[in-house]
């Protein structure tokens, strides 16, 4: 079944709609000054009016298409982003595409930006992993009629296609694990604000044993942070002769902090056991491998990648919506059962 896809309005028929040349509607855009007030104001309505987005390649004025997918990720230093950058990147190289690749760097006003200037380039589709499922950017591109696909984030809409993986299960996982392998006691460690954490704790709370309470650490996000975070766990939760679980929601914090714990020669499983979320591929590399709760992050770039072609080739209307599975991957920084 071939889609209706909308198509993407055009100078001309912004003019149309104004009742001006297309030369005034460009000197709206690029030399305003040049204009009358009262057209000006006229015209700027229309755009308004229909979310009109002015096109800033002369391949879109014409109507032809980019071959560019745009990609707007949460952060370029972040490994699993990275991975998922992979996944896209081998699918649509393959079939002709380049990837215009952005972080947003989890600002909101700055992924707005982004988005806007992915719409007035005309890329012929876009990836997006949003800070927010009530992200702007989100209704932006359904305005604009662009096939796009969500990463990373499931939408309240069941009408968006997305691809992202079962947090709340995750965290299930999570507490499953340190139900069974109970320590003297249990941090949890978790970054950005972000719908994927907020489900994994979720998860986490919804399993775990009633006997088992638990410190909270916010907003560490980055492998530097967990590293620096280390003389404030010995300091206040006394981790060096207090047997202790950590989990944290992010490998690369989780690796960061097994880092600075060997510097100070504190022995991991055996007096602080570790478990991340991720699995990237330097998790089973670092000085301790570390347990996990597995995404598959290349996997994910990869479906998105595939759906978003199909979708811009009209193979069909149905909303793409993929839910993944995760799972453990046990390594050297727990204790086995």
């Amino acid at each position: 079944m071939k889609s209706g896809k909308k198509r993407r309005l055009t100078i001309a028929d912004i003019a149309s709609r104004a009742g001006v040349s297309k030369a005034t509607v460009s000197r709206v855009i690029s030399n305003p000054a040049l204009v009358k007030a009262e057209t000006k104001k006229k015209i700027r309505a229309m755009m308004d009016r229909y979310d009109y987005i002015p096109n800033n390649l002369a391949a879109g004025l014409a109507g032809n298409p980019t071959r560019t997918i745009g990609v707007v990720i949460d952060e370029l230093s972040n490994f699993f982003f990275i991975e998922i950058a992979e996944g896209i990147d081998r699918v649509i190289s393959s079939a002709g595409y380049s990837m215009l690749l952005s972080s947003s760097r989890w600002i909101q006003e700055r992924e707005t930006g982004l988005v806007r200037s992915m719409i007035s380039s005309w890329v012929d589709g876009v990836l997006l992993a949003p800070v927010s499922p009530e992200s702007e950017s989100i209704n932006m591109l359904k305005r604009a009629g662009i096939p796009f696909v969500l990463i990373d984030c499931i939408p309240d809409s069941d009408a968006i296609s997305f691809v992202a993986t079962d947090n709340f299960r995750g965290g299930q996982i999570a507490a499953d694990y340190i139900n069974r392998h109970k320590r003297e006691q249990t941090i949890i460690i978790t970054g950005y604000e972000h719908q994927t954490v907020n489900s994994r704790m979720a998860g986490l709370k919804d399993t775990l044993h009633p006997s088992i309470t638990f410190r909270h650490y916010t907003d560490v996000k980055t492998m530097e942070e967990g590293y620096n975070l280390v003389p404030l766990l010995l300091e206040k939760e006394k981790i060096a002769t207090v047997s202790t679980m950590l989990f944290v929601t992010n490998d690369n914090v989780a690796i960061g902090i097994i880092n600075r714990l060997r510097e100070y020669k504190i022995r991991i499983p055996e007096q602080v056991s570790i478990m991340g979320y991720d699995n990237i591929k330097i998790s089973g590399l670092c000085g301790v491998p570390l347990t996990t709760v597995s995404q598959p992050i290349f996997d994910m770039g990869r479906i998105a990648a595939m759906e978003l072609l199909d979708m811009m080739a009209g193979n069909s209307t149905t909303p793409r919506r993929h839910i993944i599975q995760p799972e453990l991957v046990e390594r050297e920084s727990t204790t086995s059962p």
